[in-house]
């Protein structure tokens, strides 16, 4: 019997042996199958000449084709290769179709999307007259491309990557209209400025005009501005500079439009918290300096834009080469859409950062003022359910936001507007053509073909800045800037009073521009545009001077630079807003006497104000801020519109710092007839909770001590275990992968997310380590949540004295493939600052090793 036993045993442990390794096998062929072997020849039909494409190093593509068509044929057919289903998940979110893949749960995001039109606006841009030959020459092209992979996939001769097996699908032929989606798509990420006019519709509501314009960030005068007055045109310098924005009196909501407005506003931060765009301080870092500043006596360009972390990574670094053509262009590109978006080409470079333009609106009006409205009718697919219909009313004010918007009552102060919609206008709703402007200025070779290329820009709004082989810098502003005759954009307007309503788009000619200024540096990273002299309204909600001054600061400091150095500058985490706040914090705790706050103070004393991951003051300063926001600002909001508030924290921000700074010892007559001293204090520090006046020294001890309480109580009474890093790690996230939290353990999110980093860094340091404040639980017990959430995308250095290479860096790799070697590479390299070296002479790619696909063409 025992041996019986023995051999049953023995038997069935062979048997389960077989059956593990069985599927191993198969569990080893699902995940490696679609990688693909980027050394080997390919054939395809839709060339008219064989394409060379050459891989570095990080898997990043570098295409050598004899005609235009078939180069932009050849970039689709890569980027579907690497991307393929990251082009499908973006151009079925662009177009409110994520319903027909993951079911009923994804049907509020498609409602969302549908009624913005984003998907419907791609159509009219196609079918329009607006797009030049070329431009549809190109979308076709890099189209037919994707659909060869595709095809070829279908065929069995590639695979479709692992996530288009686990929802049971494939993907259907892409169309020129997915690109100009994904285009029109990325205009809508960058559009945040309408958040500030939700948040003050419902300050406006619970507690009155005056209060809310409290709250609404004015232009400090010594604010670092990109270009000054010196720099612009005579024609476009504003005539009256010192004339106010007009006086408005903001609206009496009614109750069910107020809703509809935050219901409209929650839909989106639901879309943009699944699709990581979300972002409390939207921006990038970019600066140029001339020869006389750079060592090796070329003109250098530096830019890092910052996107919330997705995998996988937004851009395909990649290089497009044509001879014939005159194409020799490399940097990053947007997967699903052809040409490079960001970096060079052999005679001039550029780079991105947003301008912050308030380019959307709420108009008030009504189907009768505009004798009918347009009604759209539409029809949602749902995996696993019945059709959803959807009835879009579309103004000509802009689409109508959704019940119970539309068949709501609006109250104001005008007699004649008793009955009202809210419509949104959104510059993202004019026909334009991004994609020629991007076909121009990757062809560009000087200063004037670089202007010229950008006419065709429309959205989103962009700061380029530019450097070429020549030794010139510049900088241009694009997009459309709506002319208001009011000068503010924070207001819901008025759809039946002229004045209103908007008077068109600033003209190319008059939009705000420098070549070579005579300091040798232009500096650009989200902060105001212009210092005031410019003739037309752009926008109020700037981010916080300080990653622009701190950049400043560093271009100061010495005669001249290298890449070295520029390298160093984007990896730096010191934050110049702390360092402004600090000595008021310092100040009012100098009376503090308390045991347990005198080590913490010590910290802060002794701290420089630098966000490392080592820090232990950048711990202290961030909780004590979290409770300072809070405690100024949550006693006359209540937490539900405190939150709200939250959404664009760069105007509770600079708000902060004005009320802080605002905040002096002034001389005042005592009862007695003396001089005495006292402290004038801002009516919002005041808590209006208790029977006391609280003063803004008041609010910072208070707000100081709250912090220490919970660092004692989350991370212990060790202050040496207050490190930034004990509450500020980067976990980047793949859709199947989100459901998990950092710690996660489980095979999908091991499979699908990157490994957790260290980083460091906060939203006002020139390395962007922002966090979701409306992620905080601002509870008065509750550790911050500061996980890192928004940062630079990609890191590029650029010196065009040696036009045959630039460095890079992105937060992911060039794959999509979770099982290739360039899913994640470059990862640890970004989070230790580190830069990698991208060629761009073809001369040299065999020298070099690279693997050679070649596309062919059939016997």
């Amino acid at each position: 019997m025992q041996l019986k036993a023995k051999k049953l045993l023995i038997g069935l442990s062979s048997s389960l042996i077989i059956i593990v390794l069985s599927a191993i096998g198969v569990l080893y062929y699902i995940l490696y199958k679609s990688v693909p072997d980027y050394d080997t020849t390919i054939t395809t039909e839709g060339l008219s000449n064989p394409v060379k494409i050459y891989y570095d190093d990080f898997g990043s593509p570098h295409i050598i084709a004899e005609s235009e068509a078939d180069l932009f044929f050849a970039q689709g057919y890569v980027h579907a290769r690497d991307r393929l289903w990251q082009m499908d998940i973006q151009r079925r979110a662009a177009q409110g179709r994520l319903a027909e893949i993951f079911g009923k749960d994804a049907l509020g995001y498609d409602k969302h999307m549908r009624t913005i039109g984003v998907g419907r606006m791609a159509d009219s841009i196609w079918k329009s007259s607006i797009l030049s030959d070329l431009t549809r020459q190109t979308l076709e092209a890099y189209s037919n491309g994707v659909n060869a992979f595709i095809k070829q996939a279908q065929d069995g001769e590639h695979h479709f990557t692992i996530e288009f097996n686990a929802l049971s699908y494939e993907p259907e032929p892409w169309k020129p209209e997915d690109c100009l989606s994904i285009i029109r798509m990325m205009g809508w990420e960058m559009n945040g400025a309408w958040n500030i006019d939700v948040a003050l519709a419902e300050i406006t509501k619970k507690l009155g005009p005056e209060t809310a314009m409290d709250l609404y960030p004015k232009s400090h005068a010594n604010a670092l501005s990109i270009l000054k007055s010196a720099h612009l045109q005579k024609h476009i310098k504003n005539a009256n500079p010192q004339k106010p924005i007009a006086e408005t009196t903001l609206p009496d909501l009614g109750e069910a439009n107020l809703e509809g407005l935050m219901a409209f506003q929650e839909s989106d931060r639901e879309y943009r918290a699944w699709s990581k765009t979300l972002g409390s301080h939207v921006g990038s870092n970019s600066w140029v300096v001339s020869p006389k500043k750079s060592k090796s006596g070329g003109a250098m360009l530096a830019n890092d834009p910052h996107l919330g972390f997705v995998t996988p990574s937004r851009w395909h670094e990649m290089q497009l080469y044509c001879k014939p053509a005159g194409i020799d262009v490399s940097g990053g590109s947007l997967p699903g859409v052809p040409t490079i978006v960001i970096g060079k080409n052999n005679r001039i470079a550029w780079g991105l950062t947003n301008v912050m333009t308030d380019d959307c609106d709420f108009f008030m009006t009504s189907d009768s003022l505009e004798n009918g409205y347009t009604i759209i009718e539409e029809m949602i697919t749902v995996k696993d359910g019945d059709p959803e219909p959807l009835l879009i009313s579309q103004s000509k004010f802009g689409v109508v936001l959704p019940s119970p918007i539309i068949n709501s009552r609006l109250y104001t102060n005008s007699s004649h507007l008793d009955s009202l919609d809210i419509a949104m206008k959104w510059t993202g709703h004019v026909l334009s053509d991004e994609t020629m402007a991007f076909i121009k200025l990757n062809k560009a070779q000087n200063w004037t073909e670089f202007r010229g290329a950008l006419k065709d820009f429309a959205i989103p709004g962009q700061n380029f800045v530019y450097a070429d082989v020549e030794g010139n810098i510049g900088l241009q502003a694009t997009g459309l800037i709506p002319i208001r005759n009011d000068r503010n954009g924070f207001m819901l307007r008025d759809a039946a009073n002229p004045e209103h309503h908007w008077k068109g788009y600033v003209a190319y000619n008059e939009m705000p521009y420098v070549l070579n200024p005579p300091e040798g540096i232009i500096i650009t990273a989200n902060n105001k545009l212009t210092d005031g002299s410019y003739k037309h309204y752009i926008s109020s909600l700037w981010e916080p001077d300080s990653r622009a001054a701190r950049i400043q600061e560093h271009l100061n400091s010495k005669s001249t630079f290298d890449a070295e150095d520029f390298r160093a500058i984007q990896f730096d985490q010191i934050s110049i807003q702390s360092r402004r706040l600090l000595p008021y914090l310092l100040q009012s705790l100098s009376t503090d006497t308390a045991h347990v706050n005198q080590k913490p103070i010590a910290y802060l004393e002794n701290w420089d104000c630098n966000f490392d991951h080592a820090s232990i003051g950048a711990t202290i300063f961030t909780q004590f801020y979290m409770r300072l926001l809070y405690n100024t600002y949550g006693d006359e909001l209540g937490d539900e519109l405190f939150l709200s508030y939250m959404e664009l924290i760069n105007a509770p921000s600079r708000v902060m710092q004005q009320m802080i700074e605002d905040t002096a010892h002034v001389q005042v007559v005592l009862s007695d007839s003396t001089m005495g001293t006292a402290i004038k204090t801002n009516r919002w520090f005041d808590n209006i909770n208790t029977n006391e006046v609280e003063s803004r020294d008041d609010i910072l001890r208070q707000s100081f001590s709250e912090a220490i309480a919970i660092l004692r109580q989350h991370l212990g009474e060790n202050e040496q275990y207050w490190r930034w890093e004990a509450i500020h790690k980067l976990s980047v996230k793949h859709i199947f992968g989100q459901a998990g939290g950092a710690e996660d353990e489980s095979i999908v999110t091991k499979l699908f997310n990157f490994k957790t980093v260290v980083t460091g860094g906060n939203a006002t340091s020139i390395n962007n380590g922002e966090f979701r404040y409306k992620h905080v639980d601002f509870s008065k017990d509750a550790l911050v949540n500061a996980s890192h959430q928004v940062g630079a995308s990609s890191r590029r250095v650029i010196d065009m004295a040696d036009p045959g290479k630039f460095y890079s860096i992105m937060p992911g790799g060039n794959s999509c493939d979770i099982m290739s070697d360039h899913y994640s590479d470059q990862l640890e390299m970004w989070a230790k600052g580190e830069l990698r070296e991208f060629i761009t002479n073809p001369d040299r790619f065999e020298e070099l090793g690279y693997d050679l696909t070649t596309l062919s063409l059939p016997d």
